[in-house]
Parts: structure tokens; C-alpha cells; sequence
């Protein structure tokens, strides 16, 4: 892409040009390859209009393009990976959103949930075209499979659900959602239960399964009496035959395997049957290995489910491409969800980390709230999928009907994620001597204002994280709207701020373009402006070049 120095990015388009419509700006692929093409679409206009843009790089202009368009722009993907921002105003409105260079999903996972495959699905298009606009770039097939151990169903195009044999599924479908992801940058992670068996499956291979004492007899450990669970150490016959399952879901189109498991049995709780003897079982180590090897033998992507954040000991050998975690009882307040974060990015070496975290769709401010906190640690948070849906529990099916209105808000918190990518992945500096108006904390606390500093190459970004009008520390609680503030300031440490600095705000709750700030040298200490603050707002610290 030519780098055409530039300044703002506008784009003038007359009020009679939108029939009092509603314009927005849509993209073409949930992330873009370095060097690629672009295709924006202005949705809403009438009439051809002038046009000029910017897209820029935290908040250095690097690329103007002036124009008439009737409703598509298109444009060179910049070379260099990372987020992007792009800012459109539009008579006397703007619009600013955010978009990802990366070279391969997943270096920045940004996962969703699919749920319905039902013959002559009729909104793939819509589907794969609303995802986008979240930037959701890999997704989990929820419950695809034909049964626990077989996966593909090879003998007709339809056949219903594994779990209750009620819910259809066609091959086309699948095949059709697979094909337009990919025309979008999406992958698809096929569901599979790692160590879960067809009861009558499992009852044929005796040696595949764990065991159990029950008073005086062995007997297989099950998962609601429905499945049979079963060894997956590299040795185990079950674990080569799963593999072979696994390849065939390859072959059929998907990118790669999403492994689940039920957060049991544990370690040494259950026993496999080795040449008659039953011996006591590591599931932990179980798991390691057939990731391990998974990997290995499909060279695709894998993602593991540590459910309950169990076995978090394996984090740092599994070669699984995300950290995919599932909190319940180990995680209830938001410090948790922090520790959490940080100690499986730590412990991984810096893998992207993914919370199913899940909330109900009725509890608006707990979402927004939480994944605040979520990005902020480093994480991000399983909740978009299926059309006006939000993922509120562990049977992806039942996923909450949530308004429009609050997708179009979450929206922007998933522009703000990816536009500023670069800071959010950036480590946290200590954060003390500070003054501030309001009461604040260094770890999210309720009642208070969370303040942290994460240090990047791009620079400081000074996050804060409104917990005031909490009702609890426990995330999952239903939450109080936030008592919203304006023009609060906070006074830094002098020595925490690179000299010759410029200074913006930027917050997801309609700040998204940065706007510059002044900052206020007062002895030892810099005084810096907050303009707004609902549930999170930053100041980036962008140190003189």
C-alpha cells in the first residue's frame, strides 16, 4: 500500500444523500491478510457521494483516499500486522471503527459460536455477513457431530444431533456456513469431546474406557449415563481411533478441532484396564497427549477446554493455539477473572486467552462490565454468534435473544478491542503515587474506579475500568447501570511518562477516534484529563518519535 501522508480521514456526504436513513460502515472480512484487498460498504445511502478517509495506526494517519462512491470503497490492506482504526464522518455524525492485519486467525483469536444446521439453512449469508462486523474470525460448531466417537455422518445428507437425536443437521449446511466463513476469513472449529464414547461404542472396546470402583465391582465412568468416558493417552487404542475421526473432519472442510471435556474425572480418581489390571488413570496427562498429538498429526488449529480452568498445570506444554477456558466455581469475582487472565497468558508464554464466561442476555451491564475487565487483563470473552444471540450458558442452543440496540454497543467494544490491539497486548507496569478524584484500585474491586498502565512499543495505555455503582465483586451478579462521569483528572508519576509525550482519550462507549488531550505538568506530577467515563475509557501516553 502507497503510505500517503495524510491528514483526517472525512467523509462529506450531504444529509439529502441519506433519505434520513441510517449509515453504516461494514467490512467485507473479519481480519485482513497483510498487502490484501478491502471492501467497505456505506450502508444507507441514496445517492452517489463525495467522500474522503483515513485509516490509521494507534493514532498516526497513514493512509487518505478521496472520492465518489455509491455505497463501496475499496482499498489496500496496510503490510504491517496489527490493529487498525478507520474514522468516517458523515454530515454532521462520524463514524469510527476498528479492523485486524494479521497473518493467520489465530494469532488474534476472536472466537463465536454456531448452533444451527438444519437442512436449507436460509441465512448463511446474513450470518457469516453479521460476524463480521464483530470481527469474529474462528468459530465453534457447536454440536455438529453425528455421535460421541463417530463424527461425520458419511451415509445421507441429514441426520439429527448427537446429544438428544431432536435437533436436524445437514451435511450442505455445514459445508455451505464452512464455505462462506472462508470467503469472510473465518475459520470453523469443529466440537469434539475428547474423551467422550457412544455408550454401546464404549461397551465393544472394554480397554478404551475409564473405571470406577461402585462398592465391590468396577464399573465405566459416564457422563449422564448417556456417554462412556474414555483413556486418551497416545497408547490408547480410543485416542488413535478419535485421531482418525478427527482427520475425517478435516477432509470433510473444517480448519480444525475444538476439543471439550466435562471437568472430570480427576487426576488419579479413575483407572484405565491394562493387561487385566486396572490401574490408576492422570487424566491431566491424558488430555496433554492427545493434544499433543492431535496437533501434531492434522497440523491444524486446536483449541482445548480447561474447564473450570482445570488442568491449568498442562498450559505451558499443550500445543493447542488458545488458552480456551471455562470459569465456574474458581472464578467468581472480577480480581479472579484477572488472575486468570494474566496467570494462563504467563503460564502459556503469551497465548491469546478466551474466556466462556457466560452471562444472560437480560444483564447488560454485567456484559459490559465484564468484558471490560476481560480486555483489559488480556483476555477476550466467548459471547457472539448465532443472529441477535448471546451465548448465556453451556448448551450453546440456548443461547439468550438479546436487543439490537446492545449488539450495536458491543459492537463498538469489539472495534475499540481490535483497533487497539497493540496497547491491550501489552504488559502492566506498576501503577502507585497516583492521585485521582474518584476512589480507585489497582485490581478490579466494586466500589471502586480500576486504573492499571500497559506498556507497549506503541506506547502507554492508561485503562480505566468503572466498578463504583457495582453491586458486587461477583461477575456473574446482575449489575446497576454506572454512574457516568465527565472532566475527572488523575495525576501520574512524572517519572512513569516518557518526555515529550501527546496524550488522547479514547474509550468503546462513543469515544472510539482518538481525541488529544492536554497534559498538565505540576512538580513531580503530570495531570492528565479523563472526558468521560461509563464503563471504560483509556488515555493513550504516545511518547515524541
Amino acid at each position: 500500500m502507497k503510505k500517503e501522508r495524510v491528514c483526517f480521514l472525512l467523509v462529506v456526504i450531504l444529509l439529502s444523500c441519506f433519505g434520513g436513513a441510517i449509515v453504516k460502515l461494514n467490512f467485507d472480512k473479519a481480519f485482513y491478510a497483510p498487502g490484501s484487498k478491502m471492501i467497505l460498504f456505506i450502508e444507507g445511502l441514496d445517492n452517489p457521494v463525495e467522500y474522503e478517509l483515513k485509516i490509521s495506526r494507534g493514532v498516526t494517519p497513514i493512509l487518505c483516499k478521496s472520492g465518489s462512491t455509491t455505497g463501496t470503497i475499496k482499498l489496500d490492506v496496510p503490510q504491517e500486522t496489527g490493529g487498525y482504526g478507520i474514522d468516517i464522518r458523515l454530515a454532521d455524525e462520524s463514524i469510527s471503527r476498528g479492523f485486524s492485519v494479521l497473518n493467520n486467525w489465530t494469532d488474534s483469536p476472536r472466537y463465536g459460536f454456531l448452533t444451527d444446521f438444519f437442512p436449507e439453512r436460509y441465512d448463511i449469508e446474513k450470518t457469516m455477513n453479521y460476524l463480521v462486523q464483530f470481527h469474529i474470525n474462528g468459530l465453534q460448531y457447536y454440536d455438529w457431530m453425528y455421535d460421541y466417537g463417530k463424527l461425520v455422518y458419511d451415509e445421507d445428507d441429514e441426520y439429527k444431533d448427537a446429544w438428544q437425536r431432536v435437533r436436524k443437521i445437514s451435511n450442505t449446511t455445514l459445508k455451505d456456513l464452512i464455505k462462506e466463513g472462508h470467503k469472510r476469513n473465518i475459520a470453523s472449529m469443529a466440537y469434539v469431546a475428547l474423551y467422550a464414547c457412544n455408550s454401546e461404542l464404549g461397551k465393544q472396546h472394554p480397554e478404551w474406557l475409564l473405571y470406577k470402583k461402585d462398592g465391590g465391582s468396577w464399573t465405566p465412568v459416564d457422563f449422564y449415563k448417556k456417554i462412556l468416558i474414555t483413556n486418551t493417552l497416545e497408547d490408547s487404542s480410543w485416542t488413535r481411533f478419535l485421531i482418525g475421526e478427527c482427520k475425517k473432519t478435516i477432509e470433510f472442510g473444517f480448519d480444525g478441532i475444538h476439543l471439550d471435556q466435562y471437568g472430570y474425572p480427576k487426576d488419579l480418581t479413575s483407572y484405565i484396564l491394562k493387561d487385566g489390571k486396572y490401574i490408576p488413570y492422570r487424566t491431566s496427562q491424558g488430555f496433554l497427549e492427545f493434544i499433543n498429538l492431535l496437533k501434531e498429526e492434522t497440523n491444524r488449529p486446536v483449541i482445548f477446554n480447561y474447564v473450570n480452568n482445570w488442568p491449568n498445570k498442562i498450559q505451558d506444554k499443550a500445543e493447542a493455539d488458545a488458552v480456551y477456558i471455562e470459569p465456574w466455581e474458581s472464578c467468581n469475582t472480577y480480581e479472579d477473572l484477572y488472575k486468570m487472565i494474566t496467570d494462563a497468558k504467563e503460564r502459556s508464554g503469551g497465548k491469546p486467552v478466551i474466556l466462556a464466561a457466560y452471562l444472560e442476555g437480560i444483564k447488560k451491564h454485567s456484559i459490559f462490565l465484564a468484558d471490560s475487565v476481560i480486555a483489559v487483563s488480556g483476555g477476550r470473552r466467548l459471547e457472539i454468534g448465532e443472529i441477535m444471540r448471546i451465548l448465556s450458558g453451556p448448551y450453546f442452543p440456548g443461547a439468550d435473544v438479546i436487543d439490537m440496540k446492545v449488539l450495536d454497543a458491543l459492537k463498538a467494544y469489539y472495534d475499540f478491542q481490535v483497533r487497539y490491539e497493540d496497547f491491550l497486548n501489552g504488559t502492566f507496569d506498576e501503577l502507585s503515587d497516583v492521585h485521582f478524584e474518584e476512589s480507585y484500585s489497582t485490581s478490579p474491586k466494586k466500589g471502586k474506579i480500576w486504573v492499571t498502565v500497559k506498556n507497549s512499543e506503541q506506547g502507554l495505555m492508561i485503562n480505566f475500568v468503572n466498578l463504583m455503582n457495582a453491586r458486587s465483586s461477583l461477575w456473574r451478579h446482575k449489575q446497576r447501570a454506572p454512574e457516568e462521569y465527565s472532566n475527572l483528572t488523575i495525576n501520574l508519576p512524572k517519572s512513569l511518562i516518557p518526555e515529550n509525550s501527546q496524550f488522547y482519550f479514547i474509550s468503546p462507549d462513543g469515544y472510539i477516534a482518538p481525541q488529544e488531550i492536554k497534559g498538565e505538568i505540576i512538580g513531580d506530577k503530570i495531570k492528565l484529563p479523563l472526558l468521560h467515563l461509563k464503563y471504560w475509557s483509556a488515555i493513550l501516553v504516545i511518547p515524541a518519535t
